[in-house]
């Protein structure tokens, strides 16, 4: 393993360290520079082909099977680093689920080389959104530093990605561990409506498909977890030939080259874990559940399973959230919220993954609104969608909203979860479509979407014969009617 590298002085240039919040954004597209004006009329925007960034990015593989994606952006003197390891609970062997989130703990106990030095060093360079999260499909770890320390964060990152076997103790595992369980604690068993939460993943997909349940695991798996368990995983899908590097900002082409080759190309490449055989994706059974829990408020929630991650589906769905609940002008804000007095929130939501499509629809009852009564006025509004597809106004705010809201999560180099900023986004569709400059086609994808698809969806996909239902009731008696 090459030696630690000395960067410039650890007091020079720190200022630079989050001066890109304050900036202005900007795209560039074939020459002509287009900014993105709040103040300006929505109705006014530009289409997507006008403001899309040009994705002039270069994507190479090492001899040892690790993928690395560089985009050069000299806007300000930043530079992002953002790793991707291709597995999740997707990847996870039976009676072993939340391996993949345990280890985005364990990444952060320190390699080999790096020891316990990891957060010291990132906080002397001025180091900002340091993290690291999991989904379904993949593990990621990023970081943004002022561009003369991106060689400290290719040596960290390449000690992590070729030197943690050694460094996985079971004193280690039994911290993050509990950890690991505390977190499930807070944000499922004893989190106002985390129990119905539960139950929405278990009803969506059945059990033994790798989606089944929560990202971050059983209890009951978990304490069965092994440290031989734990390290078997981490040298079967932690290794360069299941990895992508991708580096985003201010730097130098040519020292960034010889970095990757000296820190990453040194590391043994093993064979590339053959991915799991992708179960059929099915419309889940309709199920109704009622979940009681200590809450003031009822609570109603629809949740479906649809086509894959950045399919023709998964766009139209995208829209079609939107315009149920994408803001206080939508049709489930302005019948429930406003003109019945229904609910006191309302919301739609999509999670595009590999294997299905998440999407959920919920609301929150007004006072003194029964659980029922808010579920079949829910019910009703998703089958006016079908009835009554979106006026070409509803169509286009939802247009805008989207590409409003892509433009604002392309702005920093590294999102708050590592899939959004330019990193973000060139490891996103990398992963799901092989391609890191396929957001430009598929935000196009998106403005192509029509009223008539929209209602389509809402009649064969967003309908009860594939709904699950999860309905949250306070566990002591209401006043409800």
């Amino acid at each position: 393993m090459p030696r630690e590298p000395r960067p410039e002085n650890l007091r020079q240039r720190k200022a630079a360290v989050g001066a890109f919040a304050l900036g202005a954004l900007c795209f560039i597209v074939t020459g002509t520079t287009v900014a993105a004006d709040p103040s300006s009329d929505p109705t006014r925007l530009p289409t997507p082909a006008a403001v899309i960034p040009a994705a002039t990015f270069e994507k190479l593989r090492l001899d040892n099977g690790l993928d690395v994606i560089l985009y050069s952006d000299k806007t300000l003197p930043l530079v992002a680093v953002n790793v991707w390891y291709h597995v999740g609970p997707v990847n996870e062997p039976k009676g072993r689920s939340g391996f993949a989130h345990l280890f985005e703990h364990l990444m952060f106990e320190g390699s080999r080389h790096v020891g316990n030095r990891f957060d010291r060093l990132l906080e002397t360079a001025g180091a900002t959104n340091v993290n690291g999260t999991t989904s379904w499909d993949r593990t990621n770890y990023f970081e943004t530093v002022p561009r003369e320390y991106l060689e400290l964060l290719l040596w960290i990152e390449s000690d992590r990605m070729g030197f943690m076997h050694d460094r996985i103790t079971q004193e280690r595992l039994d911290v993050q561990r509990d950890v690991v369980k505390n977190e499930r604690r807070q944000s499922y068993e004893n989190a106002p409506y985390g129990p119905s939460s539960l139950a929405l993943l278990d009803a969506l997909f059945p059990e033994g498909h790798p989606y089944h349940g929560a990202i971050i695991g059983s209890m009951r798996d978990l304490d069965a977890a092994t440290l031989n368990d734990v390290r078997d995983f981490y040298d079967t899908y932690y290794r360069p030939s299941n990895a992508t590097l991708a580096i985003a900002g201010d730097f130098d082409p040519a020292l960034a080259h010889a970095w990757i080759r000296r820190y990453f190309g040194t590391l043994p490449s093993g064979p590339r874990p053959r991915p799991p055989a992708p179960p059929a994706t099915s419309a889940p059974r309709p199920c109704h559940l009622t979940v009681r829990e200590p809450v003031d408020i009822p609570k109603v929630a629809f949740g479906w399973v649809a086509a894959p991650a950045y399919s023709h589906e998964h766009a139209v769905l995208e829209v079609a959230t939107v315009v149920l609940a994408g803001g206080k002008a939508t049709r489930l804000y302005q019948s429930l919220v406003v003109n019945q007095h229904l609910a006191i929130s309302v919301d739609a939501d999509i999670d595009p993954n590999a294997l299905g499509t998440i999407v959920a629809v919920d609301a929150l009852a007004a006072s003194r609104v029964s659980a029922e009564r808010l579920e079949g006025a829910l019910e009703e509004e998703l089958e006016g969608l079908a009835n009554r597809p979106p006026t070409e106004a509803e169509l286009q705010r939802a247009k805008r909203r989207l590409l409003l809201s892509y433009d604002d999560e392309f702005e920093p180099l590294n999102g708050p979860g590592g899939e959004t900023g330019r990193a973000g986004f060139l490891q996103r569709f990398n992963q799901y479509l092989g391609d890191p400059g396929a957001l430009t086609t598929w935000l196009e994808t998106l403005e192509q979407v029509t009223s008539a698809e929209v209602a389509r969806a809402a009649k064969e996909i967003l309908d009860r014969r594939h709904r699950v239902t999860v309905v949250t009731l306070p566990d002591k008696g209401s006043e409800s009617r």
